[in-house]
């Protein structure tokens, strides 16, 4: 960009001098990635330009935003290993729109402010993989932070073949951390691959059952909250939560 040239000039005065659109449209149009220059997308508000570069209004098929501008969103995100996401931290760097699903269906126009303030209610270990829910709706959050009403789905696989004993003693398990733990169930998959269903929520408490039966985890993976579930959502990318889905 051309902001310490003397003969720059503000980007959305710029885009109104050549008749694209009124400067409060062209702000609105920046904020939301849709202006080009040079080729290179601008999405800063007050940017300069110099009066021979070219700009360019990008076209898109997601102008029937289904948010409207005061809305707060909520992201369903398929968690890579090595990354701990637990309540009360902000996760924004993961939301970039290089690393949104290609199927979104959202019609969502992804603006910067989408990922400020997103946070989490249900946690997912560091070694864990799969489905996190974020959002900025505090009030979702809260709901969702009552754990013991939210089934969580997880596959789980093992470091050696499960036996119908070790099963059973699993789902002998009553308390988590002093915590009654309602409505859960183990169930096999296959030799080294369990199906977990439970209604809570803490750090380590899926390898952690498993250390009750004294089984190994070499890795699990949440594919559902809730009526949530992962679908084909690749590991790393994210998309919006739909209006018409629910948790």
């Amino acid at each position: 960009m051309s902001n310490d040239n003397p003969a720059a000039i503000r980007l959305s005065k710029r885009m109104a001098e050549l008749g694209l659109c009124s400067r409060t449209q062209a702000d609105v149009l920046i904020a939301e990635g849709r202006v080009q220059v040079d080729g290179q997308i601008v999405d800063v508000l007050g940017s300069r330009v110099l009066p021979h570069q070219d700009i360019k209004i990008l076209e898109t098929d997601m102008l029937s935003s289904m948010l409207a501008p005061g809305d707060k969103i909520t992201v369903l995100w398929h968690k890579p290993a090595g990354v701990a996401v637990w309540p009360g931290e902000e996760y924004t760097q993961f939301f970039v729109p290089e690393n949104r699903a290609a199927d979104d269906r959202s019609g969502i126009v992804w603006l910067k402010k989408h990922r400020s303030r997103l946070v989490t209610p249900l946690g997912l270990d560091a070694d864990a993989t799969g489905l996190v829910l974020l959002t900025q709706d505090t009030r979702l959050a809260g709901k969702l932070a009552q754990v013991n009403d939210y089934e969580q789905e997880y596959l789980v696989w093992l470091n050696e073949i499960a036996s119908e004993s070790q099963i059973e003693a699993m789902n002998a398990v009553k308390m988590f951390d002093e915590t009654p733990i309602k409505g859960w169930k183990t169930s096999r998959q296959s030799e080294q691959q369990l199906r977990m269903v439970i209604r809570a929520n803490a750090e380590g408490i899926v390898p952690d059952l498993c250390d009750v039966a004294a089984l190994t985890v070499k890795a699990y993976k949440r594919i559902r909250i809730g009526s949530l579930p992962l679908g084909a959502l690749a590991e790393g990318q994210w998309r919006y939560l739909l209006p018409n889905e629910r948790i």
